[in-house]
């Protein structure tokens, strides 16, 4: 039986550059801290958080494949360890039509330790991204315990099909790792938040960056925000832990009630999305 009172934490870092092992440790002194203080049943890092960000040639050497790398089995370990859920960004190191990639991926564990499967990012940043890294194809849900979760990565928020897709297959939570940089226009990343969670009547929870890698400085500002694209709670611009409790019983409700924005869609309509 899924639980419907459902505590999600984000724990928004700064990764050390290439130093998995560090960062690693970083990641298991954060979860424990979480769990001390929220008893969270889903817990979120950001982006790349094993190796951190602007990482360029290093990527290939730093990639694991999935679920047997290094990192998915100490996760694996923790998340059994203390009953929770665990989402985090890592480079995979996969195979494509016989040729070598690496995707920029994260993580779905479960509460009893196992690997539940990973997201691939779809829509890479042009520039560092584009160059190394292989494009994702899936969009994927996954039934678990606490609910039926989706993935996207930093950027994909800023393109809504990705969110409503995954809510047509069942979203309830959608757990956003990122690495969103001192932005240009200010306010993009409160907008993208707020609009991906009221398209599709569900809870979004973002775990973002802190800190400065080689060029770019992240903001940090991780959120969790409500199905009516009402914040629920924020973090500041460093390390910290933020925590929400979530009420999935209230979602068909909504979307019966006034929020009839995945029932009353009109696909017939949408031929041009699709096209190139």
């Amino acid at each position: 039986m899924e639980k419907k009172q459902v505590t999600i934490a984000c724990c928004q870092m700064q990764s050390a550059l290439g130093k998995k092992q560090e960062n690693i440790d970083k990641m298991i002194s954060m979860l424990e801290e979480a769990v001390s203080k929220y008893d969270p049943d889903l817990v979120i890092f950001p982006e790349l958080a094993v190796t951190g960000y602007e990482c360029g040639d290093l990527y290939e050497e730093l990639a694991e494949p999935f679920p047997e790398g290094e990192s998915i089995g100490v996760f694996c370990e923790q998340a059994k360890k203390y009953g929770v859920h665990i989402v985090f960004g890592f480079v995979e190191k996969a195979e494509k039509e016989g040729k070598a990639v690496v995707y920029n991926t994260a993580a779905l564990i479960s509460d009893q330790g196992e690997p539940l499967g990973c997201y691939r990012k779809t829509h890479l940043v042009d520039g560092e991204e584009t160059r190394y890294f292989e494009k994702g194809t899936e969009y994927n849900v996954f039934d678990t315990s606490i609910g039926k979760i989706g993935i996207m990565i930093c950027w994909d928020m800023a393109y809504p099909e990705v969110a409503r897709i995954l809510a047509l297959k069942g979203a309830e939570i959608i757990a956003v790792p990122a690495a969103w940089e001192t932005e240009p226009n200010e306010g993009d990343w409160e907008i993208v938040n707020t609009a991906r969670s009221f398209d599709n009547v569900l809870y979004l929870a973002s775990c973002n960056h802190v800190g400065t890698d080689r060029e770019l400085t992240f903001f940090g500002r991780s959120q969790i925000v409500g199905p009516l694209g009402r914040q629920l709670t924020a973090a500041g611009d460093s390390d910290e832990i933020i925590s929400a409790e979530v009420d999935l019983s209230v979602l068909p409700e909504l979307r019966e009630g006034y929020y009839v924005l995945l029932k009353d869609r009109n696909p017939a309509t949408y031929g041009p999305i699709t096209e190139e």
